[in-house]
């Protein structure tokens, strides 16, 4: 697949951003499906750690025991995959919290967006890459 930034693998692309500079705290949205997924499982093969957000839980918890499986052999021991991941159901567009705009368009609730991030704050504190 071909991308306005050169083309080629945009996993491989991700993970060569964080090569080489350690362990690093990673968000990444939309982590239940799809490139999310690929993403964490790719990048915590690298023994970053990664903090995800998805609209499904059940998702949430199958990738959090397959990152348990594939972790780093290189990452910290002493962290169980339970501490070094965190996951957190974010549905920034509920049906519930839906308004028509003006201009046709329809904005959520980010309260949920507010929880991801004091939660984040206070389990992993800044991130390096979001």
């Amino acid at each position: 697949m071909t991308t306005p930034f050169g083309g080629g693998n945009i996993v491989g692309r991700a993970a060569a951003v964080t090569a080489g500079a350690g362990s690093r705290t990673v968000l990444i949205t939309g982590v239940g499906k799809g490139l999310g997924r690929a993403l964490a499982l790719e990048l915590a093969k690298k023994g970053h750690s990664v903090v995800g957000c998805s609209r499904s839980q059940d998702r949430l918890t199958s990738l959090h025991s397959e990152l348990s499986s594939v972790d780093s052999p290189l990452s910290d021991s002493a962290v169980s995959s339970s501490d070094k991941h965190f996951f957190m159901t974010v549905d920034v567009v509920s049906q519930r919290s839906l308004e028509r705009s003006e201009i046709g368009f329809f904005f959520g609730s980010n309260s949920s967006v507010e929880e991801l991030a004091r939660a984040v704050m206070e389990k992993k504190g800044v991130l390096d890459v979001i």
